[in-house]
């Protein structure tokens, strides 16, 4: 029964182990990858019931926004975006497990938590965290500089 449970507590510190390096790997990658400037690419709407004339507003205005709309994230962790809203400045971070990127604009106490759900060198996926937001996924891609 002694062997079982050493066998056992063993094994676990062995995956335990693994998932925190295999975290650990894709947060470096994703941090890696994010460093840039990007552009969006297209917005797809999720299932959120809004009014008839705000979806009319948001289908007119929304050459503009993808136009306007560009995100910049630096090797020191700055974050700036630039939209039809203006301008915003932050810090930014990737979560230890390597699913969102974490943004807290100067001069707030909240940070706002985005899903990643594609992230290579060139082209960038993201969710919002929150249920009720409007766009279900932004796509978005890196600029040449």
């Amino acid at each position: 029964m002694k062997r079982m449970i050493k066998f056992l507590t063993f094994a676990f510190l062995i995956v335990s182990t693994t998932q925190i390096t295999i975290s650990q790997n894709v947060k470096k990658l994703y941090s890696d990858y994010l460093v840039g400037t990007w552009k969006l690419d297209s917005l797809e709407f999720g299932n959120y019931n809004l009014a008839p004339q705000y979806q009319e507003m948001i289908k007119q205005k929304l050459p503009e926004i993808m136009e306007k709309t560009e995100v910049t994230f630096t090797k020191d962790k700055r974050y700036f975006k630039k939209g039809i809203e203006g301008e915003k400045h932050g810090a930014w971070s990737i979560s230890t497990d390597g699913k969102y990127v974490l943004v807290k604009l100067d001069g707030e106490t909240k940070v706002e938590k985005t899903l990643i759900i594609s992230l290579t060198n060139d082209r960038l996926i993201l969710a919002p965290d929150d249920p009720t937001a409007t766009n279900s996924k932004a796509y978005m891609y890196k600029v040449k500089k």
